[in-house]
């Protein structure tokens, strides 16, 4: 009788920690779904997008810009910002966007370090006076993360760091009506002339990964529609550190404009 009572007894016991454990798990499983549905906030928004690769300040070898094209300028993300609290005043954003940042660019220059090549591939640098054509289109995968301020009722604004991963790596051009010195400044001459140019490939060069800054503003046109700007910095060269075919280093430096949809 003695072991039938501590057989149910124990039964009874085993029975209700599985109960315990269950509403434990249930009461977890309840946050994590709370976390995602309380206090935030899901959007969609189509970017676009106009900058371009450039160095931090215009080198002297630059004489002039004769013109900048955007290119590839469209970009998609899908973001979901986390509320503090209730009142919903400051929060969390993270992001996954698909964008592009290109341009094409034509240049006046003097004394200008580069590479170019021949029709067998074969690569010569020295230093280029003439015109210069240079096309950036590149296309990223990028996280953005975000502290967000909900300034007043039709007003955010926003901040902070992103990473990239290169997913379409190109940025090619080519020199014309000019003089290209091999190796040095009094190198030996090659003129260009008429329809004659010299075409340089660097885009097996560009980084793999980028990381930045970004700062924006945001207006709220209804509790569905968005409307936002914003500057995105990077704090690593566009191409790799042991890249020497060009003197200076070059970054990206975009602006956006977004149209968003809430959630």
């Amino acid at each position: 009788m003695k072991n039938h009572l501590k057989v149910i007894t124990t039964s009874f016991l085993f029975f209700c920690s599985l109960i315990s454990i269950a509403q434990e798990s249930e009461n977890e499983e309840s946050k994590f779904k709370s976390f995602f549905k309380e206090n935030i906030e899901y959007q969609a928004k189509l970017q676009l997008t106009l900058g371009g690769a450039s160095p931090l300040g215009i080198p002297a070898q630059i004489r002039k810009i004769e013109s900048f094209k955007p290119i590839n300028v469209l970009g998609f993300e899908a973001n979901a910002t986390k509320w503090f609290n209730d009142e919903r005043k400051y929060g969390i954003r993270v992001g996954l966007k698909i964008e592009g940042r290109g341009m094409k660019t034509q240049a006046e220059v003097k004394n200008y370090f580069t590479q170019i090549e021949d029709d067998s591939g074969a690569r010569t640098t020295g230093y280029f006076t003439g015109h210069v054509v240079t096309r950036a289109n590149n296309s990223y995968v990028t996280l953005p993360v975000s502290f967000v301020w909900n300034v007043s009722e039709k007003w955010n604004v926003y901040g902070g760091f992103y990473i990239s991963a290169t997913i379409n790596k190109s940025f090619d051009g080519h020199i014309y009506d000019g003089v290209f010195r091999e190796g040095t400044p009094i190198g030996e001459p090659a003129t260009f002339e008429g329809t004659a140019i010299g075409i340089y490939d660097f885009s097996e060069d560009i980084r793999s990964f980028q990381f930045g800054e970004q700062i924006g503003v945001e207006y709220k046109v209804n509790k569905q529609f968005s409307i936002s700007l914003d500057g995105s910095f990077a704090n690593t060269a566009v191409f790799r550190k042991d890249f020497e075919a060009i003197s200076f280093k070059m970054y990206n430096i975009f602006g956006n404009l977004g149209f968003g949809y809430n959630f």
